[in-house]
């Protein structure tokens, strides 16, 4: 039977109000997740800038970004693993609440930080409630949706927002800088907890990076009033109260039916991680490398300096103004080639998803999604480019006709896009049909290993123009992969262990060694060891490149030697939610049904 009269045959469901409300509340949960997380590539620099003197290339801004990118991944890997043992042992929804809690008011007390030490203490507690959720998440919308197509679209669609959450942060940070580059510029920062952190700097109290740590506090508002119509996860709800749950032990995880997945899936996890942290989110070091973003931040720093100096203002004001316009010219084309680099992570993140859908769950190949998806990115990145303004500098320009023609150029090119996407796509589907569902993972990863080195060896670097192109590209080899872990990483686990398996996966394998490569990027590319580098890429000024060598070397890495590792992942176990008898060898299909050799060759 084909993927398309099977998924005909099947009564189509609906959602309910109340797993609308599920979706909404795991969206805003993945949303803020990333939200959080690619804040500290955006204002990092900026930050430590500000509370420890440092400047990038050098020794001590090294061992800061270090501290700062790793000691809370670290923290996040041991309690979100802490996280998955309470997940299963306390239930999915009360852990995902008080999670989310956390890093939102971590994340609000973060930008009122006055030393690199608060921030990072602040950022261990964001790490820790981002972690947690991830897992909570992602058990409780695995079994409250017992049909498998209708599971398959949720996990997906609602992972996606992932994406949409850097695509957030990064127009919350571009504003703040556009606010921030003009005459008026941000507010100075209330005094709420001087007593406490102590007083902010004159240098540093209008910071667009302390508003954007600031805004990490939204998604607890609609939590708080959401939280009493959220229902428990059936399924663990009907062990528990029959006393059949059993305690769960990361020893279990380790014993010979789950040794070898546990094992494999976190290799990947951290290969994956290992994408993200140790290429996609430095790109902010390698741009203002770029022709166009050099001169716009010096040209911009000249007219601040000019301005200071006709006001008669003295040398420290003026310098103070310089520096500040320099980064906030500099935050502006960052913050457009992040939105772009998010689009695509969005793009790849339904890409899979569908996938997902047809090749794993049976659902059917139908066009319409491709090309909604496809409108949706192209008239995303026409917003990035524009900025997503709401208002511009030109006073007779109309704010409500370009946003139209956003909408108007995504309809027409991404109409047109998602014809060939959708064609591809199937042709790619129908490939794989009875292969293995690691081949889906696998389809992604290849293409990987050639473009990645290219992408951060040369295209983002070279131009603006290339820059968009190769961080698109980046971003939906990258961030497409989680969709696949978010769906299928549930079913390897019985219900007992689903949290403490998927937390060990991701938050050891993930949170842990994955993070860890961007522990390597900062030290390869230290002062200490340039000598590694041509001389021409020696000091501070040859930082940039250095960074965009290294991660290009670490993209090729991690791509290739996941590609070879997602070969021995097996097919998962427990996907069913009649799998109750924990113990037995049952499958699903069609993972593990009609496989051969040939079908798991196909990628």
């Amino acid at each position: 039977m084909s993927a398309d009269s099977a998924s005909a045959s099947e009564p189509k469901l609906k959602l309910t109000r109340t797993q609308w409300l599920i979706c909404f509340i795991a969206t805003l949960g993945f949303l803020f997740d990333i939200y959080e997380l690619l804040m500290l590539p955006l204002i990092g620099k900026d930050a430590l800038g500000d509370l420890a003197g440092v400047r990038p290339g050098t020794p001590e801004f090294t061992h800061w970004f270090r501290i700062i990118f790793f000691v809370p991944a670290i923290c996040g890997g041991i309690f979100g693993l802490l996280g998955g043992y309470l997940t299963d042992l306390f239930g999915r929804r009360r852990v995902l609440t008080y999670s989310i809690l956390l890093y939102a008011v971590a994340a609000f007390c973060a930008g009122f930080s006055t030393t690199p030490y608060q921030l990072l203490f602040f950022r261990c507690l964001v790490f820790i409630g981002v972690c947690v959720e991830f897992v909570a998440a992602v058990a409780w919308l695995s079994e409250l949706f017992p049909d498998r197509v209708q599971r398959e679209k949720v996990l997906g669609y609602t992972q996606a927002f992932s994406s949409v959450g850097g695509l957030t942060v990064a127009i919350v940070y571009g504003y703040l800088s556009q606010i921030a580059s003009t005459g008026g510029g941000l507010p100075v920062m209330p005094d709420w907890f001087a007593g406490l952190l102590g007083p902010i700097s004159d240098g540093s109290d209008t910071a667009v990076w302390r508003y954007t740590l600031m805004s990490g506090l939204i998604p607890a508002i609609p939590l708080i009033i959401i939280r009493p119509f959220l229902p428990e996860s059936p399924q663990w709800q009907k062990k528990k109260d029959a006393g059949q749950l059993k305690r769960p032990s990361l020893a279990a995880l380790f014993a010979p039916q789950f040794k070898r997945t546990t094992i494999i899936i976190t290799l990947l996890f951290a290969l994956a991680y290992g994408g993200a942290f140790g290429a996609l989110q430095h790109m902010r070091l390698i741009l203002p490398n770029a022709p166009e973003v050099a001169a716009a931040s010096n040209t911009a720093k000249t007219k601040a300096v000019e301005a200071a100096q006709a006001k008669n203002l003295d040398k420290k004001k003026t310098t103070i103004l310089g520096k500040k316009a320099f980064k906030a010219a500099e935050g502006v084309h960052v913050a457009h080639v992040t939105k772009v680099q998010e689009v695509g992570g969005l793009f790849g993140r339904a890409l899979m998803a569908m996938v997902m859908v047809i090749v794993v769950a049976r659902g059917a190949a139908n066009i319409l999604p491709f090309v909604g998806w496809s409108v949706l990115a192209v008239f995303l990145i026409y917003e990035s480019l524009m900025g997503f303004g709401l208002k511009f500098a030109d006073p007779n320009a109309s704010v409500l006709t370009a946003h139209l023609m956003c909408l108007g150029k995504g309809i027409l090119f991404g109409g047109i896009l998602g014809i060939p996407v959708w064609w591809l796509t199937t042709r790619l589907t129908n490939y794989l049909k009875d292969a293995p569902c690691r081949s889906v993972l696998r389809a992604f990863q290849l293409p990987g290993i050639i473009l990645m080195p290219l992408i951060f060896g040369f295209l983002i670097a070279n131009s603006l123009s290339t820059a968009y192109i190769g961080v698109f590209i980046a971003g939906l080899l990258v961030i497409g992969q989680f969709t696949f872990w978010g769906n299928m990483l549930p079913r390897y686990f019985p219900v007992h262990l689903r949290g403490t398996g998927e937390s060990f996966a991701a938050n050891i394998g993930g949170r842990l060694i994955g993070t860890s490569f961007a522990f390597l990027v900062f030290t390869v590319t230290d002062e200490k060891w340039q000598g590694l580098f041509p001389q021409s890429l020696h000091g501070t000024d040859g930082f940039p490149m250095r960074v965009a060598y290294t991660t290009a070397a670490i993209g090729f890495f991690v791509f290739a030697l996941g590609w070879f590792i997602a070969g021995k992942l097996p097919d998962p176990k427990f996907g069913n939610h009649e799998d109750e008898n924990e113990d037995d060898s049952q499958t699903i299909a069609p993972e593990d049904e009609g496989l051969t050799d040939e079908a798991d060759s196909k990628v």
